[in-house]
């Protein structure tokens, strides 16, 4: 494996793991955990082979962490479901929590047994998964690219 393998492979890790559970909030700031991947992708790259990466070639670096680490944050949250950890079952969790406290609220109404009942339902299919997959690595490589430009600015030489 070359240095820019690994180099790709420990941002799309990094990307991954900042992807799921409780971690996955932090997304939630312009996809801030994947743009941090793609520019660990560029910094691991850097300190290993010591030579300077190009920002076109540090967004392709990122684009691909990006996408990689999609499918590991897939894989993590697939891990993570039966015990209750993943991205979804959290929000959800959440989301009952907030409800439970709009039905305690004078005035409020609370919100039909079928609206519940729709948002409650966790059942995924596998075709379904794998198109959101599909979706997220899309959106993961245009950050991870973004934070892969970035990070060679940042972890490139110094022009003084």
């Amino acid at each position: 494996m070359t240095t820019r393998q690994k180099s790709i492979l420990a941002g799309a890790l990094i990307t991954g793991i900042l992807s799921t559970s409780y971690f996955n909030f932090v997304n939630t700031i312009c996809c801030l955990g994947v743009m941090l991947g793609g520019a660990a992708a560029v910094q691991q790259y850097t300190s290993q082979s010591g030579t300077a990466v190009e920002s076109g070639d540090g967004a392709i670096m990122g684009a691909l962490a990006g996408a990689a680490g999609a499918v590991f944050a897939s894989i993590f949250e697939a891990i993570l479901r039966p015990v209750g950890l993943d991205s979804q079952t959290i929000s959800q969790n959440m989301m009952d929590e907030w409800m439970r406290g709009m039905e305690g609220m004078e005035g409020q109404p609370g919100m039909s047994p079928e609206m519940m009942e729709q948002m409650q339902s966790g059942d995924m299919g596998i075709v379904f998964i794998l198109l959101g997959t599909a979706v997220t690595m899309v959106i993961y490589a245009i950050f991870g690219a973004i934070g892969g430009a970035i990070g060679t600015s940042l972890f490139g030489p110094d022009e003084g």
